[in-house]
């Protein structure tokens, strides 16, 4: 079985949308062109056949009604109407017959009747007098074709009883089903035409650009010159060349992505460890003088913290990687939280001469939806990074607002700022302007990183507008807890 699967994937190759779409268009075309055949052309027969049953049926009501029936005749004194029922032959297009109620033919408006008289009933084809409608039918061959025959009794004097007969050739009704067949034919290769064009057209404007898409992507690989797709035209086909190129500008990128978290994690590990083994080996060495030590323990204590600090950061960073945040979303009072992290960093605030504004939306609670704690954390890391880039003397300023069913809280410094062309780089991992390195000789820089991971699991925006030596706002948004 799997070897026959695989013959079969070998034969008929791989299955595209553009294989479908021929496929499908194939079937129609068939479909419908069978369907023209054994349907169409008969269906029309049967609606012209019935069209002009009925136009007889009213035109000889109307001969009846106007020119008959207004008179009483005879046999023989029918015959002066044969002038009348000419015209009205001709303008049916139909043989016109008088026949008696004994079965005799005494007028005929394509032959002249003499004596004796064709009798029908002699010929056995009287069955069609008691009919409306006789379709197929040669009155034993005296109309020379197949006819349809309309019959409507003359039963208005005493004096002459029969029937008056409207004979219209089949080869009419047939010539006029052509005629229509004819027209919904070439309506139909009009249709098929056009559906040929559209499959044209989708094969030039979309099916081309999609191979064009597929086959770029499909060599897109990580540390190698992805070369850009080339799709020239400004609609939704160009737009994914774009994204895939940028895509792809980004995979050829990543060698030097990796190498550059490297070389800042290992950076950021091997400045703690190298002022670790230096003041360990000093102890060793008896550098240092017992008086001192208590002083170069703390930088040790300083150290140490700082590796763990940069560990669990770490470690937090890719569990929000694997996109398995767990949030315990709760309500909560923002305005608490906002004064717990000042409280936490107004020590550092104090004796850096930098101070804390808090302007809040409402003198009472606001109550928001969220996990506490990590919101806390999210605040706490954007009011130390405004601590850190803020010059002596500075004003911080967290404030909040409610906007509809949001609420916005903001954290403002006057610091240092940051360079336009750096904003979007700032949420990267381990990443530092080169405008804060001498300002924060001890951060990681994964706190913004943290920030965002955070915001995004809350489906929530955070976002900065920050002028370089003028200072930075960070903002983030909240939903506000209903009442």
């Amino acid at each position: 079985m799997k070897a026959r699967k695989k013959r079969r994937i070998h034969i008929f190759g791989k299955t595209t949308l553009i294989k479908k779409l021929l496929a499908f268009y194939l079937v129609i075309v068939v479909v419908s062109f069978y369907f023209m055949l054994a349907v169409g052309q008969t269906f029309i027969y049967d609606q012209v056949l019935e069209e002009t049953a009925a136009s007889l049926s009213g035109a000889a009501d109307r001969l009846i009604r106007t020119t008959i029936a207004n008179e009483t005749y005879t046999a023989k004194t029918l015959q002066k109407l044969r002038p009348s029922l000419d015209v009205a032959a001709k303008a049916s297009n139909c043989q016109l017959l008088i026949i008696e109620e004994g079965g005799d033919i005494i007028l005929d408006t394509e032959n002249e009747v003499q004596k004796p008289y064709y009798n029908v009933l002699s010929h056995g084809q009287s069955k069609f007098l008691h009919q409306d409608v006789t379709h197929d039918f040669t009155l034993g061959g005296y109309l020379g074709t197949t006819c349809l025959c309309i019959t409507k009794p003359l039963h208005h004097s005493d004096k002459f009883h029969g029937y008056l007969i409207f004979a219209h050739s089949n080869s009419f009704i047939t010539e006029r089903s052509n005629f229509y067949y004819n027209i919904l034919l070439t309506v139909y290769y009009i249709v098929i035409g056009l559906l040929l064009l559209t499959y044209i057209g989708l094969f030039f404007f979309c099916f081309i650009p999609l191979k064009k898409l597929r086959a770029g992507s499909k060599d897109f690989a990580i540390g190698r010159d992805n070369p850009p797709i080339i799709i020239r035209s400004h609609d939704e086909y160009g737009e994914m060349a774009e994204t895939l190129n940028v895509l792809g500008q980004e995979l050829s990128k990543f060698d030097e992505y990796q190498r550059k978290f490297l070389s800042s994690i290992s950076h950021d590990f091997r400045s703690p460890l190298t002022s670790i083994h230096g003041y360990l080996q000093a102890f060793r060495d008896g550098l240092i003088p017992p008086e001192e030590a208590n002083h170069y323990y703390d930088i040790l204590i300083a150290e140490t913290d700082r590796l763990t600090k940069l560990t669990n950061q770490i470690i937090d960073l890719n569990s929000y990687d694997k996109d398995n945040i767990l949030l315990d979303i709760q309500p909560f009072d923002i305005h608490a939280t906002i004064h717990k992290v000042t409280d936490a960093l107004d020590g550092r605030a104090i004796r850096k001469d930098v101070r804390f504004h808090v302007e809040l939306a409402t003198e009472e609670p606001l109550i928001v939806k969220g996990d506490a704690d990590k919101i806390h954390q999210v605040l706490f890391n954007l009011a130390e990074n405004a601590l850190k880039f803020s010059d002596e003397g500075a004003l911080i300023t967290i404030r909040t607002s409610i906007k509809k069913d949001k609420v916005f809280i903001s954290v403002r410094d006057t610091g240092i700022g940051i360079p336009k062309d750096e904003l979007n780089s700032i949420w990267d991992r381990f990443y530092k302007s080169d405008l804060s390195r001498g300002k924060d000789k001890s951060g990681t820089g994964l706190g913004l990183s943290i920030c965002k991971e955070i915001m995004m699991a809350h489906k929530e925006m955070i976002d900065v507008i920050s002028t370089e030596g003028a200072g930075s706002t960070f903002t983030i948004r909240l939903p506000l807890q209903s009442v």
